[in-house]
């Protein structure tokens, strides 16, 4: 259980950073997705990685690698970056399948389960709106997913499981970030996506051309800046109190789906989100509050 002085809610500008991290996240997420149209899944992974990874080395001068990378639990830290890692690569095969807007309404299933696994793990409190709110979510992803009507995909099932790895890592950045600095989580963070996602590479290597990497820049920059801007919220402020502002990611990756892709939302799609955000909302406002201590007589 984290120290007390570790769970204050941080002030606006932990909100700030992580309102920011989460729209950089679905901007970054537009530009692997036209990579993986136009070329595929392992590319769009592996070149956002090595763009994270290349853009690292200006936040950390080689020179101090080493002591970053010793600094801190180290088992603790690979296990937390193995959840991003999965968490890009549900998404990522997802874009080829779901629609931005639809992919990222499942994905918010994680600030939701974010909250929830904050009491089990964290000791942080979740009273009866903040239950009511994750139950809210819930229901909204069912609504988009229809999993016992005739329009039912399995794929969209991958970002469910995505949103359930975001989750979990989620919590685990609360965790580690109390224990190390930004750059040690941010350092592990790389070091595990780039080697995993190297791993497939020769069996579906395609050149990217000079606008993919653009792409994949872009994809990259905005990954490294937006989990930088998280793992600094998540060091400020409780897991359940960050946990709403990742909405922002649903607006922008909504906005970007119709001005990039043409995506039109369903009215499912509209219905589901409407019920995740209540649920994010009641979360925000709500959730938060003590329970009322009953009156002496």
């Amino acid at each position: 259980m984290l120290p007390k002085h570790a769970r204050s809610d941080g002030g606006l500008g932990a909100l700030v950073l992580a309102f920011v991290a989460f729209s950089l996240f679905a901007i970054g997420d537009a530009g692997s997705k036209l990579v993986v149209i136009e070329s595929n899944a392992v590319i769009a992974m592996w070149g956002r990685s090595l763009v994270f990874a290349v853009l690292f080395l200006f936040i950390v001068r080689p020179a101090q690698l080493k002591a970053t990378l010793l600094r801190g639990p180290v088992r603790l830290l690979l296990l937390r970056s193995l959840f991003p890692f999965l968490s890009g690569i549900c998404i990522i095969v997802a874009m080829a399948y779901v629609p931005l807007a639809q992919l990222t309404t499942i994905l918010f299933i994680a600030p939701l389960i974010s909250m929830a696994l904050g009491q089990f793990m964290l000791g942080e409190t979740v009273n009866r709106w903040g239950w009511l709110a994750v139950l809210l979510g819930f229901l909204g992803v069912l609504t988009i997913m229809r999993p016992f009507g005739g329009d039912f995909s399995w794929a969209l099932l991958i970002p469910a499981v995505g949103g359930v790895f975001a989750a979990i890592g989620q919590v685990m950045t609360r965790i580690v970030a109390q224990r190390t600095t930004s750059r040690t989580v941010l350092l592990y963070t790389m070091l595990v996506a780039l080697t995993l996602s190297s791993l497939p590479l020769p069996f579906f290597w395609q050149a990217p051309t000079g606008e993919q990497w653009l792409l994949l820049g872009l994809s990259g920059f905005c990954q490294a800046a937006g989990q930088l801007c998280m793992i600094a919220a998540y060091a400020r402020a409780t897991a359940s109190r960050i946990a709403p502002y990742s909405y922002a990611q649903l607006l922008t990756a909504t906005l970007l789906g119709f001005a990039v892709f043409g995506e039109v939302p369903d009215i499912f799609t509209v219905l589901g989100a409407a019920l995740i955000v209540a649920g994010g909302v009641i979360s925000l406002h709500l959730a938060g509050r003590p329970a009322k201590k009953p009156r002496s007589t």
